[in-house]
């Protein structure tokens, strides 16, 4: 079985330092941290202060724990991808690297499938605190698995995100800060882009009604409330909504903002995973021509052609 030689490389250094067995004592730490206290929370206080305990508690607190660990994927990619090609020139050894029999798509693909295999790893060591839920039941091992392949499709979603600003600024610095201000923007700025939206609808309808003596309805975005297809947290909010079956309270979230056909609620996370799947291999795409040194090459060649056109003209 033929293996990326950077995937291979990358995989060799990240195991033989304590900066993974930190990031890994780190993450499950703050993860059992969560949830040992919602467990806490929902049982022992609840008997010794209340005098029940209601067993129906256990999907909040799958809930919790889940959202927690989606936060911490959230947090962590960009740190692990956004320094993969920065931090190769800052070191100078992206150009060693180019000179190699690999193409840049395969460079490319290496730095973020090293990424992604320390998520899963993350990911499944997190299991143990995840199958507390199992101790009560409600939620089923299919359940488990389709929060699982959430984890690695948002992982690869964010990832090529940082793929692309590690391949667009030289700085490890700047593409860090850039790729977690994209990563706000498609968490934070399309609610504040809807909320926008919806505000100046309200505006420009509240001018009508006072050139009338009409009642209105209050407008929403209409289908603009689809742009929350690219962002990732709404994708796990409609997961684990479904998951706890209370996926009506994602219906109303949608149509407190605007429209959308029930195919597409009811098929939220497929549809979402599609287009964050397209983005993904559009980051992809463009990381690799940023990263190829034949294009800078053609550039000059085309401009030293006109150049010379010039001069024979003259």
């Amino acid at each position: 079985m033929k293996i990326n030689p950077v995937y291979k490389k990358e995989l060799k250094i990240g195991v033989r330092t304590i900066k993974t067995a930190l990031i890994i004592l780190g993450y499950n730490g703050l993860l059992a941290l969560f949830g040992l206290f919602a467990f806490y929370a929902t049982f022992e206080y609840g008997s010794r202060y209340g005098g029940t305990i209601n067993y129906t508690a256990v999907l909040e607190l799958y809930a919790i724990i889940a959202a927690v660990e989606f936060g911490l994927v959230l947090f962590t990619v960009p740190a692990l991808t956004a320094g993969s090609i920065s931090g190769e020139r800052e070191k100078q050894t992206l150009d060693i690297l180019l000179t190699t029999k690999l193409s840049p798509m395969q460079i490319i693909l290496g730095k973020l499938a090293s990424s992604i295999s320390i998520m899963i790893l993350l990911a499944l060591s997190s299991l143990p605190i995840l199958s507390l839920v199992f101790s009560i039941g409600g939620v089923t091992f299919v359940d488990m698995l389709e929060f699982m392949a959430l984890i690695i499709i948002t992982a690869i979603y964010v990832g090529s995100i940082g793929i692309f600003f590690s391949c667009l600024f030289k700085k490890t610095t700047v593409a860090t800060v850039s790729t977690y201000g994209a990563l706000l923007f498609l968490v934070l700025g399309t609610f504040f882009i809807l909320t926008a939206i919806v505000i100046l609808k309200n505006m420009n309808a509240a001018n009508l009604v006072n050139q009338s003596d009409y009642l209105y309805q209050s407008p929403k975005a209409g289908y603009w409330v689809l742009i929350y297809l690219i962002n990732p947290a709404v994708t796990c909010f409609a997961v684990i909504e479904g998951q706890i079956g209370t996926g009506s309270r994602f219906v109303q979230f949608l149509r407190k903002f605007g429209t959308s056909s029930q195919w597409i609620e009811n098929n939220w996370f497929f549809i979402s995973v599609a287009v964050q799947g397209v983005l993904s291999l559009i980051f992809i795409y463009f990381s690799s021509r940023l990263l190829n040194p034949l294009k800078e090459k053609r550039g000059r060649r085309k401009g030293r052609k006109m150049g010379h056109g010039r001069m024979n003209k003259k």
